[in-house]
């Protein structure tokens, strides 16, 4: 069967009534309007949606969110019985490990998401790697369900567009892309709040960062790889939160004759966080890949537990044989 029509037929069945709808841990854009969306698309179904999120919301995108559409931990919802479980923007389940056995309480599990490594983990799998975003692909979901947008649906939606294709830079960004994001902008949400709030409301604090972490950048490859690193004892001299760091990558990957970008991040122990990023057609989830990540052709990435240095050498060591070195 269909998958898009198996989803609306489980949510057509009038004895259904919870709906449980995860975001990926360290929530992005893209994850969190989604998410949004699909609160108001089972509300048309008269469901009733939970989404359950135990991180942190990134300061820029709480916006997004009041007392009705807000985000639960996993503690408010344990008492709850879920008879469909979404998991949104997440190629693989260890992207909400946390909340995995909630996940696996849904009489029916969803997975709605656009990354090439996805591992079709559910029963149903809404997969569209064309797709610029996740949030396109709720989209396409109303349109395709007759389910009518309004001002919220449309403001979550267009925020997971607009954040995923980099305003429209990115190379995944095609004509269809335009074309929903007119229809989400003809609800009337507040365009200027939504971009002032999103792109133009950084921190002191961020700034600093940037400052701080350009002094790590180290180049490979004739120029082509760029490396930046931020260690522990950096993240606590500047009292960062998990968000802080958020488009810095983006930021390396102007610089002129830059196709790769490699971000690592420290998180706990030995622990660190690797995001990838690159112009033209390097493919960078191919890195990612392998060593057990995943993601975009453009944008990927992974965590492992080694130290910052034997981190920094491997990767270059397999961003080099890419390049045919």
């Amino acid at each position: 069967m269909n998958q898009i029509q198996a989803l609306k037929d489980i949510l057509s069945d009038d004895t259904l009534e919870n709906v449980l709808i995860l975001p990926h841990n360290m929530p992005d854009g893209d994850t969190l309007g989604s998410c949004i969306g699909l609160y108001f698309l089972v509300k048309h179904f008269n469901k009733r949606g939970y989404i359950v999120l135990n991180d942190g919301i990134p300061s820029n995108l709480s916006f997004l969110f009041d007392d009705e559409v807000r985000c639960l931990t996993s503690k408010e919802v344990e008492h709850l019985d879920f008879d469909v479980s979404i998991a949104v923007d997440s190629g693989e389940t260890k992207l909400f490990e946390d909340r995995l056995s909630l996940f696996k309480r849904g009489k029916t599990r969803v997975n709605i998401d656009h990354h090439k490594t996805n591992s079709f983990f559910a029963d149903i799998n809404i997969i569209e790697v064309e797709a610029s975003s996740t949030g396109e692909i709720v989209a396409q979901l109303f349109e395709a369900y007759d389910c009518p947008l309004c001002k919220r649906s449309a403001e979550g939606l267009y925020a997971a567009i607009v954040t995923d294709t980099g305003s429209f830079k990115y190379s995944n960004t095609r004509p269809l892309t335009f074309e929903i994001s007119k229809k989400l902008m003809e609800m009337g949400f507040d365009f200027n709040r939504l971009n002032v709030e999103i792109f133009q409301n950084k921190s002191y604090e961020k700034l600093l960062l940037l400052n701080r972490v350009f002094e790590t950048l180290k180049l490979y490859v004739d120029g082509k790889c760029a490396v930046i690193k931020l260690s522990k004892e950096l993240i606590e001299q500047l009292a960062l939160t998990e968000y802080d760091t958020d488009g810095i990558v983006e930021f390396v990957r102007d610089i002129k004759g830059v196709e790769v970008v490699i971000f690592i991040r420290h998180l706990n122990g030995e622990a660190h966080k690797v995001s990838m990023r690159s112009k033209y057609d390097f493919d960078v989830s191919e890195v990612a890949t392998a060593f057990k990540g995943g993601g975009h052709m453009k944008a990927a990435g992974f965590k492992i537990d080694e130290k910052i240095e034997e981190i920094e050498a491997k990767i270059v060591e397999a961003i080099e044989s890419k390049f045919g070195l």
